[in-house]
């Protein structure tokens, strides 16, 4: 089967990537329902990012690990199970400390279908054409990100609770977990440069390019999501603008699709984020991608600082903006640092994977200074964390550029 087109296992890939998106951004229009609901503090709301981020830096690996020994049919039917009980156990729970625990259960099933979902889809064309559906299937997956905050506040204005949004996603997972099941898999066999060694962990651990690009890895997500699951909080507690408030007036039509301005701005921050991957990825072979990235992780420092110190109207545009210039510190870091080794690929990639636990617990001191101080203090410590990808943008010694640097060698 391999190198032939399997349209029907590219079309449940995509809709698995759409439904993760949906059950990551959810949580940046929900901490202030949960932490209203069920009358905890905001450094306990916190929690709900920590938990679904903590996933990654637990489950990265393990999965990495299962996923060369068992196969991809394994580990995505795992992850696609653990997402549909995970947010179906949420909906029906009355307590907060079981919605922090299944937002958790969550986003292990996240983690697995991310860990799987890459090679796998290498293996349902032709392996030529794995970089363009690679991008592709990313690109749909986004509209997840982008759709699922505006969704929360659609479900309350027709006079359902937020967690309702839970048990939709439930259902689609249900319906994808049976897609997946009568699915007649292809043998998907890992690179040696994709396997994970655990052996080799404790070393590279050790090498200065590992370290510093794996606390840019943790920095960057840290930051983008103590930015994303706090932008409707802010806006709340800084502004004065409520969840309700919308850009147009009640009983429109635009007002019937978009009642919440600060759920739309949400969303605009992951839907720029996906347009700006799209328009960086062919200017990458014009202007280079460490230009690409010190610019756009400048452009993302300026923005957040602008939207901590500006009006309500210039923070919301700003906020938005903050969205679409992160659009390429994750791939740059993580280009930089598997450039810069001929080998051992896989067991990096995992290394990486469980670096994205910065989104637990930066999101979590957001929330925590957000609580003691004001969440103008906490929004600074993203601007701290970001400052830390900007310098390693300027000054990090991993490789990027490798195609204009190959192509410049063969002109002289």
């Amino acid at each position: 089967m391999k190198g032939k087109k399997n349209n029907y296992l590219l079309f449940v890939t995509i809709l698995l990537y759409v439904s993760f998106g949906l059950l990551t951004s959810v949580i940046g229009v929900i901490i202030d329902k949960f932490q209203s609901d069920y009358g905890v503090s905001l450094s306990v709301a916190a929690l709900l990012p920590f938990a679904f981020f903590l996933a990654y830096g637990l489950t990265s690996i393990p999965f990495g690990i299962t996923m060369d020994k068992y196969g991809a049919k394994v580990v995505l039917l795992a992850g696609t199970i653990i997402m549909t009980i995970g947010s179906f156990l949420l909906y029906i729970s009355n307590d907060y400390r079981i919605v922090i625990l299944m937002i958790f259960f969550v986003g292990v099933g996240v983690t697995a279908i991310q860990i799987a979902g890459n090679p796998f889809i290498r293996e349902l064309d032709n392996p030529k054409k794995y970089t363009t559906n690679l991008t592709i299937i990313i690109g749909i997956g986004s509209l997840g990100y982008a759709f699922s905050p505006v969704l929360v506040p659609l479900i309350q204005n027709s006079g359902y609770s937020w967690n309702t949004v839970y048990l939709i996603f439930s259902v689609i997972n249900a319906l994808i977990l049976a897609l997946l099941a009568f699915a007649k898999f292809p043998d998907v066999k890992l690179n040696e440069n994709e396997k994970i060694h655990s052996s080799q962990i404790t070393t590279l651990l050790k090498n200065p390019i590992i370290i510093t690009y794996g606390m840019g890895i943790f920095f960057y997500v840290g930051a983008e999501v103590g930015v994303s699951s706090y932008i409707l909080t802010y806006m709340q507690q800084i502004h004065g603008v409520e969840n309700e408030q919308s850009f147009w007036e009640k009983g429109s039509l635009l007002y019937s699709a978009f009642p919440s301005k600060t759920a739309l701005v949400i969303g605009f921050f992951w839907l720029f984020q996906a347009l700006g991957r799209l328009i960086i990825s062919p200017v990458m072979k014009r202007v280079g991608e460490k230009n690409i990235f010190v610019f756009h992780s400048l452009g993302t420092i300026i923005a957040l600082i602008v939207a901590i110190a500006s009006n309500t109207n210039t923070a919301l545009i700003a906020f938005a903006l903050v969205g679409y210039f992160t659009c390429a510190s994750f791939t740059a870091i993580f280009s930089a640092t598997i450039n810069s080794f001929k080998e051992n690929h896989g067991t990096i990639s995992g290394i990486l994977g469980t670096a994205i636990v910065g989104g637990a617990l930066i999101g979590w001191v957001v929330g925590a200074v957000g609580e003691t101080l004001d969440l103008k203090w906490g929004m600074l410590v993203n601007v701290l964390a970001f400052s830390y990808v900007f310098a390693l943008a300027v000054w990090g010694k991993g490789k990027l550029d490798i195609i204009n640097k190959q192509r410049l060698k063969n002109e002289q």
